[in-house]
């Protein structure tokens, strides 16, 4: 007998083991709908308004008594159906994948040529296929034992309903009682002075997780046909919401909810352990929208680890009486779900043993187009995800998997030695249309986004999933990607952190964001992410001088500003205003938002030192700092298009004209501000404009011009007297018509105009020195680091 014979002998003696016709089903064993409608006609025997008193109280328990035990014997009939379809599942998935190894072996061993090596030849093929129907038998067996197991602990469950007494205590308990009466005593009678107390309190608490665990088992097998009752579909909505102070608790990191609800949650997470994430994805698709949301709601609560239950035993495992998840977590999601988050990412090269999402069992060959085991169910389970509540959304181990796997096939994708097949192309039509319905769905969690993006406490950035979501060249121009970064008007520290580590990161590396395939920028191969990457900073952008003006937290300058070993040059924060600047919708927004705020700083100042306060010098120390790094920025941008230091300082100073005309009538955060810029408005010349724009720049200089300081002193004079503001009669050469003359530059007019505010200042610094320093600081870019961001991507 030749190896081959050898295998399909053997093959034949296992299969035997499978049986022969159709594995019998579990229908014939659920009655449950018989069971559910004794329930409700027991429900409706029910003491109404016509019979009241203790004996009518004392029949009415036991009817509601009656009416529960019928219906968890019809839970239980519901479950054992299920555990019966399962096994025949088994057994025909067995029969199948027994049925390909046989083919893949005959094939394979048709494959080898004729000569007299064959038989040496055949031998490993035969081999593999061994092991494999070894593993395909074993892992059967294993899924009937635990299915039988299964069904064992459901005996345990009828015995303990078959105990129950209807009626209160039996004769045998109670002696003395006659039979003609009705016994009618209280809990706190019937347990006083006993020391049952506490027993009584943990039974009913353990029966009251038992059929949370099997209402949730139940409900959830219902939505296999798409069609809960009423009651049905009102438990799982009520079961799958939370409260406002639930939810800000949640937001806050830590909610703890009842047993019972923790353990419904759980039963019907449980309940669709056999299906796969496809299967689930098209139940909900099947169901009304609300009740799709309550089923994702329900999975994003059950699996939050930032969600507690209390009171339940910390001894319990799992199937045992009274047991309920002490925690939200991973090890509470539906089974297929946890199995595609914990497989590996990509396929074996040599053909393997693979167990799909539904248990079936194959033999898989190593296809080089399609890498990447799980694609399609990362996307199933993205839209379970998506049908859920956002603000329920808050740690979920849905999320969670969501962005670990993008993570990792991001990193798989963009390395330099694998996929050797990757390209552009491929990803746009392969990959990125999984990982842009990851990145979507999980966007809507942003404690899953925080943890990923900025790591735990917001202190450990993931600086390498941050580089691959800004490099990768996306199908949608990265519009996906960019929902990861917090809406503006999210203001937590959670979203500071989250843009903190985004731009540190940015900034740091913005020589290669300018240069990423093909000499391309940030901005040219992804607009919609540099998009979303200048509206998420525009809140933060005060916050990167250390002058905040609006209520953001969890961000502090990228260049650690005015604090030990901080850079004044503030590399980190013009390299993210360079890259921000490579789009031009995301150049306007973002430098027409920084344009408002340096207007207001400056507004903030004017106004100071007219009203009688100490000059606000730290506001015009800010507008000095902005307005280096939006000059820088841009001339970086525009060098980095052009190489030529004249052109891209040319086009700053263009570009300044453009954001300070389309901003012209903006000013939201300071209150005085339009008023005081309506003054400068009215001044001979638009001195404010002139200020801020500046002179295009010398042929034979050809780099950002710095700002002379009595410019700066021309203008805050200009507005003081403007106002009427001190003594005036020190300008009167210098005026006409009620204003000051336009700047010249002329000494004594300076000396002038400073003596002129140092009264009207009291003394006080005006901050004039602050603001040319803010600004000159560093202003020249260095020619070795233009000629590094000229030879960046090469």
């Amino acid at each position: 007998m030749g190896a081959l014979e050898g295998f399909l002998s053997t093959w034949d003696k296992a299969r035997r083991t499978f049986g022969a016709g159709v594995p019998q089903t579990g229908e014939q064993f659920d009655q449950s709908a018989q069971l559910q409608q004794l329930q409700s006609t027991v429900q409706t025997a029910a003491p109404g308004s016509a019979w009241s008193g203790t004996a009518a109280n004392a029949y009415g328990e036991v009817n509601k008594e009656h009416a529960r035990v019928l219906g968890e014997l019809a839970v239980l009939d519901k479950r054992l159906a299920s555990h019966v379809n399962e096994s025949a599942n088994v057994v025909a998935t067995g029969r199948q994948n027994l049925d390909n190894l046989r083919q893949w072996v005959v094939d394979a061993a048709a494959s080898v040529p004729p000569g007299k090596n064959r038989e040496q030849l055949i031998l490993p093929i035969v081999q593999k296929g061994l092991g494999e129907l070894s593993g395909i038998v074993s892992t059967s067996n294993s899924e009937l034992n635990r299915v039988a197991g299964d069904i064992t602990k459901l005996g345990t469950e009828w015995d303990a309903l078959q105990d129950q007494k209807f009626g209160g205590a039996g004769k045998e308990d109670k002696p003395e009682q006659r039979d003609d009466e009705v016994q009618l005593v209280s809990n706190e009678e019937a347990l006083e002075g006993d020391g049952a107390t506490e027993e009584n309190a943990n039974d009913r608490l353990k029966r009251e997780i038992d059929e949370g665990t099997n209402l949730g088992s139940s409900d959830g097998a219902s939505l296999a046909d798409g069609q809960l009752t009423p009651e049905e579909s009102e438990r799982l909505k009520d079961a799958a919401s939370l409260s406002a102070d639930e939810k800000a608790d949640l937001n806050n990191g830590s909610l703890t909810i009842p047993p019972h609800q923790m353990a419904y949650l759980n039963g019907l997470s449980s309940s669709l352990d056999g299906k796969s994430p496809a299967e689930i994805k098209s139940i909900l698709a099947k169901l009304p929208p609300s009740e799709a949301q309550a089923v994702s709601n329900a999975l994003h609560i059950v699996g939050s680890d930032k969600v507690h239950t209390e009171g339940a035993s910390t001894t319990l495992k799992p199937g045992e009486h009274g047991y309920v998840p002490l925690n939200g977590g991973k090890d509470n999601l539906p089974q297929s779900i946890q199995s595609i988050f914990d497989a590996p990412l990509i396929d074996s090269q040599l053909p393997e043993q693979k167990t799909l999402p539904d248990g079936r069992i194959v033999i898989d060959t190593f296809d080089p187009n399609k890498p990447y085991n799980y694609l399609d169910e990362y996307r199933d389970i993205a839209a379970i995800a998506e049908y859920g509540d956002p603000s329920l959304q808050r740690g979920s181990a849905l999320n969670d998997g969501l962005l670990a796997e993008s993570r990792e096939l991001l990193e798989n994708f963009e390395s330099k030695d694998w996929p050797t097949f990757g390209s552009t192309g491929w990803a746009h039509e392969n990959l990125d249309p999984a990982l842009q319905d990851m990145l979507s769905a999980a966007s809507h969690d942003p404690i899953a986004v925080h943890e990923a993006l900025a790591g735990a406490g917001g202190t450990s950035p993931n600086n390498e999933f941050i580089g691959d979501l800004l490099k990768h060249d996306w199908a949608d121009d990265g519009l996906a990607a960019g929902t990861l970064f917090p809406d503006a008007a999210d203001t937590s520290e959670r979203a500071g952190q989250v843009m903190h580590a985004v731009d540190i990161y940015t900034g740091q590396n913005y020589q290669e964001l300018l240069n990423i395939h093909d000499k391309q920028s940030l901005g040219q191969i992804n607009p919609a992410l540099t998009q979303a990457l200048a509206q998420a900073n525009i809140p933060y952008i005060d916050d990167m001088f250390n002058a905040n003006v609006n209520d953001t937290k969890g961000f502090e300058s990228l260049d650690g500003l005015n604090k030990p070993g901080g850079n004044a040059n503030m590399d980190v924060t013009r390299g993210l205003f360079a890259v921000i600047d490579s789009d031009p919708v995301a150049n306007k927004d973002f430098n027409g938002a920084a344009t408002d705020l340096w207007k207001g700083y400056v507004s903030q100042y004017s106004d100071s030192l007219v009203n009688g306060q100490a000059p606000d010098a730290g506001a015009l120390q800010a507008a000095g700092y902005l307005q280096r790094m939006m000059d820088q920025g841009e001339f970086l941008n525009q060098y980095d298009q052009t190489g030529d230091k004249q052109a891209a300082a040319t086009a700053a100073q263009q570009s300044r004209a453009l954001w300070y005309d389309t901003i012209h009538d903006g000013v939201s955060l300071f209150p005085k501000a339009g008023d005081v810029i309506s003054v400068y408005d009215a001044l001979p010349g638009d001195p404010l404009r002139d200020f801020f724009v500046g002179a295009p720049p010398k042929e034979d200089y050809p780099n950002l011009p710095a700002k002379n300081i009595n410019e700066v002193i021309h203008l805050a004079t200009a507005y003081a007297a403007a106002k009427g503001a001190g003594d005036l009669a020190i300008l009167d050469q210098y005026m006409s018509d009620g204003a000051l003359d336009p700047f010249n530059n002329n000494a004594s007019a300076t000396t002038a105009m400073t003596t002129y505010l140092s009264e009207l200042a009291k003394g006080n610094d005006m901050g004039f020195n602050l603001y040319t320093s803010a600004y000159e600081t560093g202003l020249t870019i260095s020619d070795d680091e233009l000629e590094e961001l000229k030879n960046a991507g090469s």
